[in-house]
């Protein structure tokens, strides 16, 4: 398959038209017009990252967040001017699909909602719709098949997303029916979720005024444990839509957090 094909599929799965107005989607560094057979999909374009896809011969990366959000010159000697200089001396292409995939939801981006069994998932936020009427937005929102009590539900939420620390901004609910979620620094989306009877708000990045200010429980379990699955789950329906043309890796990221518990050390999320 050739560079510019692999391209179109990408812009199939997740159109850059439909990205928010501030981002930056699609090719971040241009390679030349070749034969693709392999892609590399990771949830950062970070050097270790971008150095283990090259190594194994993929000819183009696919990240979700971009490179950049605003354009800038490799003016100092840091990771960004690394990134840059590995892919062009491979005569490589970086894409990244960041909210033009963020608003998929029939897609992976609403992928913990499903995994908790949620019933009459929708959309959150509805931005627009694609050309086949579905519509398109930030989040999910859906419930429980059964009532169940907070503690069990976070339990579970724990388990599914592998995430060691959840944290906890506002009430804690006796029992939850009704759940809403937005990957990535969703706060800006609470206020929605509790409007639309959510009695948990999951997302990331949760900071310290929203979290004083939430009206109910937000379950903050850090933007890479969302995102880094959701791009897992996403190099899959890559290779699966390519028709077996092209070869796609996932290559695991790394969650610049962890934690020191007392008594317990340090602990990975």
């Amino acid at each position: 398959m050739k560079t510019s094909n692999v391209i179109s599929l990408i812009e199939t799965l997740a159109p850059s038209r439909f990205a928010a107005s501030w981002d930056n989607c699609g090719v971040q560094i241009a390679g030349p017009e070749r034969e693709v057979k392999k892609v590399a999909v990771a949830l950062d374009p970070l050097p270790q990252v971008v150095s283990s896809a090259l190594d194994w011969g993929a000819e183009m990366i696919l990240t979700h967040h971009p490179l950049t959000i605003e354009p800038k010159l490799p003016a100092e000697l840091n990771w960004f001017r690394d990134v840059m200089k590995q892919i062009l001396c491979a005569d490589a292409t970086l894409c990244a699909a960041h909210t033009s995939l963020d608003v998929q939801f029939g897609g992976v981006v609403s992928w913990l909602g499903r995994e908790l069994g949620l019933r009459s998932l929708r959309v959150l936020d509805p931005v627009a719709e694609n050309d086949s009427g579905e519509t398109l937005g930030y989040g999910c929102i859906g419930d429980l098949e059964y009532a169940m009590s907070y503690e069990v539900f976070v339990e579970q939420v724990a388990q599914t997303t592998g995430c060691g620390v959840i944290v906890l901004c506002g009430s804690e609910p006796e029992t939850v029916s009704r759940v809403a979620m937005c990957p990535g620094s969703g706060s800006s989306f609470m206020n929605k979720a509790f409007a639309q009877g959510a009695d948990v708000f999951i997302t990331g990045d949760v900071k310290y005024h929203p979290a004083q200010e939430s009206v109910g429980a937000v379950l903050d379990v850090g933007h890479f444990s969302l995102e880094e699955e959701m791009m897992r789950r996403f190099a899959v329906v890559l290779e699966q839509e390519s028709k077996g043309e092209i070869e796609v890796r996932f290559f695991i990221g790394r969650n610049p957090f962890a934690y020191h518990l007392r008594g317990k050390g340090v602990l990975k999320s």
